[in-house]
Order: C-alpha cells, then structure tokens, then sequence
C-alpha cells in the first residue's frame, strides 16, 4: 500500500465508516444517498448497531451508506478524497429520550473502526464524520443526514480490497430551544456492531492501468464539527403520586398520595430530591379477625437518592413509620404522636425493569419489598401491635404523574 502526504493509504472503507456516525442519536435506517457516477462501487450498505446513551439506555442504530469509491482503481493510481454520504432516521423511542432531556436540535460526529484488507495489508482504521444541527420533532420518527471524508487512497499491488467496520463512539451535542446545551452537555456514545450482520461496506479490485474515478461530491459546510466541550448540567422534575401499600403483617392495603420533586445531575444519572407522602388510613387484622382501622404517616428522614440509567429510575427513601392511632369500632387501641418503629425503613423504590421511564409522560413505581421496625411508644398494648405490624414483605404500588 503507497502512503504519501496526506497520510497512511489505508483507508478504502474511511468513507464508509465515516457514514456511520450519524447514528448518533440511535436510529432506525431509510435508503442511502445515489452514488456521483457509475464507476462507484455499486453496494449500498445497511447495518445495524446498539448504542448506549447515557440516561436514557440503549437504542438501535440503522443506518445506509454510500461511497464514492470506485468498484476498480489502478495499481499505483489514487482516489479522489474519498467521501461518503447517509440518511437514516431516528426512531420514536429515540425522539422521547432526547425530548426527556430538554432536546430540540442535535449535532455531532462520531469515530467509527474499520478494518481495510488489501493487497500485502491489514490494517485498523479510525474514521471521522459528521451531521449538521437538526430538529427534534415532539415525537415519532425524523430523519437525518451526514457527510463524512477520508484521504485518497492507492496500492501498490494488484488484487481485491474490503472494509468491514466494527464498533464506533458518538460525540453528541443536544441543545435546548434557545440553542444552549441540554442538560446531558456534549457527551459520548459507545457502539457496537449487532451479531449476524456482514460488515463488509467496501468490496473493490486492484487493477493493472488507471481506471475512472467519477466526479467529487460537494462538501457540506457542517463538516467538519468542532467539538465545544459542553458540559453537563442538572434535569429538574416534579411528580405528583398516588397508589397504595400493602401492610403484610395485619394484611392491610393504605392508599398513598403526596409528590417529589428530584435533581437529576446529566452526567452522571445521580438522583436527590423530597418525597412527601400524606397522613393516611387503613383497615387492618389484629389477631386474624379484630378489624382496626389504622393511622399511618410516613416520616422522611433526609432526600431521595436514586439513579436514572439505562432508562429506569431506581431511588432509596429513608423513613419513620409512625402509626398515630388503633381503633376499633372508633374505640381507641393505642397509638399517639410518639408511637412509631424504632428505626426507619429504607424504602427501595423503581421504574418497570426493560421499560423506558419517560419524565415527561410518568408511570409505575414500586417497592416490591420493604421493611417496618418493632414499634415503640405506642400504648398499652404496644407489644401487640408491634408483632402484627413489624414485619418484611410490605409493598408499594404508585403511578407518578408530571407536574403541570
């Protein structure tokens, strides 16, 4: 393979692989670009790979890609620069991620892997391109489209070329409606390539004497991107609640309702915020048949801490549960406004696992398992009482709704 000054000929598949990148945003694929002339190497290639954003998980990039590298080139002859061109769309799930966190536009590159064999060759290439700012619908599909470049290219041996790309990493910059960064900053996306795929973009032939090359493509004004080194921010969201707990030791279900309000920091999906739930009351089984009606109140000790990654939210609240009164038939049992557990739970609450938790639209959250301590300061028959309510096994069962 020749190398001259525009740097190591390696690259039949450059262009190619530079297509890539505008997976970015994680999308599902349209057709591609129509080659300059006839002499381009007559493969239109779809593949598809899963990217991994930050927050909001995983989504599939398919994308169509085409080059303008010629089918033949001579032994000895070189390429015009080689260049290729994509469209692809990004998918709806996509579009509600991005909208999730504050996205109107985005823009960005992407540096995409390759491995070129050629005649007395192999080798790994890294691969740039670029997508210009594009908006973001409120939902569904939208389309986008990227250029990508890579230096000429020549060998100097006669025989047969392929490129195949593996893995590629996004730089994603989403910016808010007044055009500043949204709260994820400019950030990366790891990709790899789905199984069962040929990768193969390029397939051409090494031949004696100059061959056509066709006629160059216009570059775009949006390549190539300049990174600005954004940095992230924090997402801000409030959620009324409402649903119920299941009391496992007195077999009894208290409805829940109150609100939170979390900080979410965009770089890393760490979750603080205050959870208020209200005073509440339920029916209850004291000894297998004594129907009470109990007073619970849940007591927050310190802030919610969670995460938000891969999609789900997952938080730890620590609380005292006091149970301010018994009755039964309205006649008094015990209670007061000291009786409580001794010690808090620690109540572990999450979004559906494999379901996208979008902020903006709410949706189930549960604790499909939490603890209450023995009681204290509860009466006469605090000792009771305690037996029947402090026990593990209770459960929570909420739907949170957006705040207007």
């Amino acid at each position: 393979m020749n190398l001259n000054n525009k740097g190591i000929r390696k690259g039949l598949i450059l262009s190619a692989a530079t297509g890539l990148a505008i997976g970015a945003a994680g999308v599902a694929g349209v057709g591609a670009a129509s080659a300059a002339t006839g002499v381009q190497a007559a493969a239109t290639k779809s593949l598809t790979y899963n990217c991994a954003y930050p927050l909001i998980g995983s989504r599939q990039v398919k994308i169509d890609i085409d080059t303008n590298v010629p089918a033949k080139l001579g032994v000895g002859q070189y390429t015009n620069d080689i260049q290729i061109k994509f469209k692809a769309t990004i998918g709806g799930d996509t579009t509600d991620g991005l909208k999730a966190i504050g996205g109107s536009t985005l823009v960005g590159a992407a540096n995409a892997k390759a491995a070129v064999t050629g005649p007395g060759q192999n080798v790994s290439v890294n691969v740039n391109n670029a997508f210009p700012e594009t908006k973001i619908p409120d939902s569904g599909a939208f389309t986008l489209d990227g250029y990508g470049e890579a230096p000429a290219i020549g060998f100097d041996q006669a025989g047969h070329v392929t490129a195949a790309l593996s893995s590629m990493e996004f730089t994603v910059l989403v910016k808010k409606a007044d055009s500043s960064p949204a709260a994820l900053g400019e950030f990366k996306v790891p990709c790899t390539l789905a199984s069962g795929q040929d990768a193969t973009i390029v397939s051409a032939d090494i031949v004696q004497g100059d061959q056509p090359l066709g006629d160059p493509w216009q570059k775009p004004g949006y390549f190539p991107y300049k990174p600005t080194g954004a940095k992230p921010g924090t997402l801000n969201y409030g959620f009324g609640l409402a649903g119920s707990s299941y009391i496992k030791g007195p077999n009894g279900t208290v409805p829940i309702n109150g609100g939170i309000n979390v900080a979410v920091d965009g770089g890393t999906g760490a979750i603080t915020g205050q959870l208020s739930l209200q005073k509440t009351k339920g029916m209850m089984s004291i000894l297998g048949f004594l129907p009470v009606e109990a007073t619970v109140d849940f007591q927050q000790v310190g802030d919610t801490v969670g995460t938000f990654a891969n999609g789900q939210i997952k938080t730890t609240s620590t609380m005292y549960i006091k149970l301010p009164s018994f009755t039964l038939f309205g006649i008094p049992l015990g209670g007061g406004d000291q009786c409580r557990a001794k010690d808090p739970s620690k109540i572990q609450m999450q979004s559906n696992d494999g379901v996208f938790f979008n902020p903006l639209v709410g949706g189930p959250f549960k604790a499909p398992n939490y603890s209450i301590a023995e009681l204290e300061n509860c009466g006469l028959i605090n000792g009771i009482l305690s037996i029947f309510a402090s026990q593990s096994g209770n459960t929570i069962d909420l739907k949170l709704t957006p705040k207007a």
